[in-house]
């Protein structure tokens, strides 16, 4: 299901970030179900359905919509 939502958002990408940079955008069954100003009130929307049945993802340009963390500690296991 979150493949199909997935591949929705990057088919659509650029239209969905047109008018709607920076905010969160719920897709559930390859349809878009609304856009919310931050990640809480998406969610918050969604309630009422099972998780994993639907995705919110930031809308973010293509090429920019990967996020990369850094860390000072390092484990080796």
């Amino acid at each position: 299901m979150l493949a199909v939502d997935f591949e929705y958002y990057t088919a659509h990408q650029a239209e969905i970030v047109n008018g709607h940079l920076g905010e969160f955008i719920v897709i559930k069954d390859a349809r878009v179900l609304g856009y919310y100003k931050d990640e809480m009130t998406a969610f918050t929307s969604m309630k009422t359905e099972v998780p994993g049945t639907f995705m919110v993802k930031k809308c973010k340009p293509q090429g920019k919509d990967i996020e990369t963390y850094y860390g000072s500690q390092v484990v080796f296991a």
